[in-house]
């Protein structure tokens, strides 16, 4: 969802409508009810974060065994909903005192009816077609986009002078190499081909068999992307889903086990 010249996804705006209710509901407490409903938000957020993150470390703990320090990259995404609703509930221990617990327990099942209202309402990308367009490589031949009979599609949109682009490259590189059955489109957005070239060489990467042109930046507005690195998910040729921002490996590898 777009709100100016910003753009959520739906998990991501419903997340900040549960912040938003939860201290306010809160500060209505703490006025008429109990000081204790001062701190205790902070405390449940920080129990609900941590252990969603946790969760799904654990889920995925033999990608994180290798790099450990990724495990604090919460703008890749990756959070599990089942540890972090488990963790709210636990977190009303720290309320003293039966009542004020079933006070805090209503104000919980509020917050979640509106971050659940909030992820089921408000629309995620919609199902369009791929392009029917050709797109250059490197050296200048044309290929279209569509492919009949083809299933898993995944087109990274991005740029050399995007910092998270240049992050996540390495990795998609890889996963490329490793899922063969899945075809994957690095469509670079408005630059050249000299200039890509100079990147993959002081980069050290081997993607121009992957590689599109894309100088007029099309694709971004044909699906109407907010920024880049931007990762747009097929199947069938029609769009199933979008990352907006650098996608983890993690996050990547359920992306595509879902489609």
């Amino acid at each position: 969802m777009a709100i100016g010249p910003f753009f959520f996804a739906p998990m991501v705006l419903a997340a900040i409508a549960g912040v938003i209710t939860l201290l306010a509901g809160c500060a209505i407490l703490t006025r008429r009810v109990s000081p204790q409903f001062d701190h205790w938000p902070w405390l449940t957020m920080l129990m609900v974060l941590a252990s969603a993150r946790l969760g799904f470390v654990i889920r995925h703990w033999e990608s994180f065994f290798t790099e450990p320090w990724r495990i604090f990259y919460f703008w890749q995404g990756g959070f599990d909903i089942a540890w972090a609703i488990a963790a709210a509930v636990v977190s009303l221990v720290l309320l003293q005192g039966w009542r004020l617990r079933a006070l805090g327990g209503v104000l919980l099942g509020l917050v979640a009816a509106v971050m659940a209202a909030l992820a089921l309402l408000v629309p995620g990308p919609l199902a369009q077609p791929m392009p029917a367009v050709a797109l250059p490589d490197m050296g200048g031949q044309l290929h279209p986009l569509q492919r009949s009979g083809e299933q898993k599609v995944v087109i990274n949109l991005w740029a050399t002078w995007c910092g998270p682009c240049r992050r996540e490259m390495p990795m998609l590189e890889q996963a490329a190499r490793q899922n063969p059955d899945v075809r994957f489109l690095f469509v670079n957005q408005g630059e050249s081909a000299a200039r890509i070239e100079r990147y993959l060489q002081q980069e050290g990467l081997d993607l121009k068999q992957w590689i599109r042109l894309d100088p007029d930046s099309t694709l971004s507005a044909q699906f109407r992307t907010r920024g880049l690195p931007t990762t747009l998910f097929f199947n069938d040729n029609t769009l199933q889903r979008t990352h907006v921002g650098e996608i983890s490996r993690e996050v990547l590898s359920e992306k595509l086990n879902g489609l």
